[in-house]
């Protein structure tokens, strides 16, 4: 829909597979009828140890990113070489601005599981103007923007979502939710305040006399980011209630996170 009628370019997946992914979790959380207080805190919360253990994975994330970025654009080594610049740029900006929001969020302290993901908002930002041809100050901004809204998420969101009974243990909102649906947004106010540009939509050819502008694109991108957003949250819902249909065994909800019936786990 966003791609074939609307027409919106979304190399990077801001809002295709970031936004779509963490908006869906939430409506199938829903769906399912789980509840943040239903499952024991041990089960559904990390600790300083395995966040610590995943700054790996974060690592390895961090130089990757550029390749998720471009993969789409495979036949354009120029603008393949862009996206790398831009996405390196956001996401060096968003390991800055996460870094100093959680600092002062939690009154001088870091939070190992914001430095471990919030660092990474930036890359999920940039992924709509991946592609385009901007000043180097566009995707410093974007990032460095995206880093300081997921740090706040983590930091004062995700309570939010605990208190209303919103189990997201992985973070998704944080992460992948937010920081997607502000880089389309930000992808928007580029495409109006942009006159040089051949990647506002998913035609690469993109010039005025195909009849588009920049206020109609910009208009498809708002529309992209609700349609988006409406058919995530309403297929991961519908997907929660079908779960709940009785025609397999049921797993305890407080059970519902435990691995140890499935892995060897270390004692304490």
């Amino acid at each position: 829909v966003v791609v074939q009628y609307l027409n919106t370019a979304d190399a990077g997946g801001s809002i295709l597979t970031h936004a779509f992914g963490a908006v869906f979790g939430l409506g199938l959380t829903l769906g399912l009828g789980i509840k943040s207080k239903d499952v024991p805190a041990e089960n559904r919360l990390t600790n300083y140890m395995s966040d610590s253990l995943a700054m790996i994975g974060t690592i390895v994330l961090w130089m990757f990113w550029p390749s998720f970025n471009g993969a789409l654009l495979y036949n354009d080594i120029t603008v393949q070489n862009r996206v790398v610049v831009n996405t390196y740029l956001a996401i060096s900006a968003s390991c800055v601005t996460a870094m100093i929001t959680s600092n002062l969020v939690h009154r001088n302290k870091f939070v190992m599981l914001e430095v471990q993901n919030a660092t990474l908002a930036g890359g999920v930002a940039i992924g709509m103007i991946c592609s385009f041809n901007v000043q180097p100050w566009v995707p410093v901004l974007i990032g460095g923007l995206a880093g300081a809204l997921s740090s706040v998420g983590y930091g004062k969101i995700a309570e939010f979502l605990e208190n209303l009974g919103v189990m997201d243990s992985a973070g998704a909102t944080q992460l992948h939710g937010i920081p997607g649906v502000f880089g389309a947004l930000a992808a928007g106010i580029v495409v109006i305040a942009s006159t040089n540009n051949q990647y506002f939509s998913a035609d690469a050819q993109w010039t005025e006399m195909d009849g588009n502008t920049n206020g109609k694109q910009f208009g498809m991108i708002m529309a992209s980011i609700l349609c988006t957003l409406a058919i995530s949250f309403s297929t991961g819902a519908l997907n929660g209630l079908l779960c709940r249909i009785p025609i397999c065994d049921k797993v305890d909800k407080e059970m519902l996170v435990d691995e140890s019936p499935y892995f060897q786990l270390p004692l304490g």
